[in-house]
């Protein structure tokens, strides 16, 4: 095996020489030639994850629709077990996959899979046990319980997935809380729209700022709505184009295209809406 190292090191030596070519040209096209069965093995990795989110999804159907098909027979604990117990403990997996760097990229579609699954398993443990209430009640409980998981698990683990699940439930338990105490539906939107975009800053201030576009365009968006939805109440909807003026100004500010995609949309609109009323 050695003879045949040398033996092949004495080829590229004469064939170098013959042809004028340096240590660096040698070195140059070993590096490309890497870079180009990186790119290929980098392909051919991204296809392998692509039919592995297919598969995964195609699983996670079949199961759903098996679950679907059996709920009538089941018992209240069967139906708890299903939803809740398993959500649980794929939580319980994408933390522990957190502890190993070859599965820490599983816990994103895990932690998702387990946030989908156990809002759904606790309102069927208190539809099963509960005796009256309604369900807004229901949704403070359930969506307060997630917050606590949720974000407990986000300050320790510093998790980006676990930012954006945070961030849902955050909004979901004050919307229901608002509803629950009697706020209207304007008003209670215009304050959670506005404490997420401020939630949203101090996120895009942070290692998790991928995820900030997206909750700038749902604060954007609500903010848009309630506001004019008010104002329109007070036949005062003129002040929605400052509202809308205030958002351009503020995605510069902020520097985000959500923002200035959501308020130059509104004010077109707006404006559009006025020009045919009129």
């Amino acid at each position: 095996m050695s003879i045949n190292r040398q033996d092949a090191l004495d080829d590229i030596v004469a064939i170098a020489r013959n042809n004028g070519l340096t240590a660096s040209d040698i070195s140059a096209a070993l590096a490309a030639t890497g870079s180009a069965l990186d790119k290929a093995n980098s392909g051919g990795n991204m296809l392998k994850k692509i039919f592995g989110y297919i598969g995964g999804i195609l699983i996670l159907s079949g199961i759903g629709a098996f679950v679907g098909m059996l709920w009538d027979d089941m018992g209240s604990a069967a139906r708890i077990l299903v939803t809740l117990g398993v959500g649980f403990v794929i939580f319980i997996m994408g933390v522990a996959s957190l502890n190993d760097e070859r599965y820490r990229r599983a816990a994103t579609p895990l932690f998702l899979i387990a946030a989908l699954l156990q809002p759904v398993g606790l309102m069927v443990m208190l539809g099963e046990f509960s005796s009256g209430g309604n369900i807004t009640q229901a949704v403070v409980f359930v969506s307060f319980l997630m917050l606590i998981q949720q974000g407990v698990v986000f300050w320790k683990k510093q998790v980006t997935v676990l930012a954006l699940t945070s961030v849902f439930f955050f909004c979901a338990f004050f919307s229901a809380l608002f509803k629950l105490i009697g706020m209207s539906y304007d008003l209670a939107g215009l304050i959670v729209s506005i404490s997420l975009l401020c939630l949203t800053y101090r996120i895009s201030r942070s290692p998790h700022a991928v995820i900030a576009p997206f909750w700038y365009f749902i604060g954007t968006c609500g903010l848009m709505f309630t506001s004019y939805d008010l104002l329109r109440d007070y036949k005062a909807d003129i002040l929605f184009l400052g509202i809308c003026a205030f958002t351009i100004y503020l995605s510069t500010a902020v520097r985000s295209r959500s923002i200035l995609l959501v308020g130059t949309i509104s004010m077109l609109w707006y404006g559009s809406a006025r020009s045919v009323a009129v």
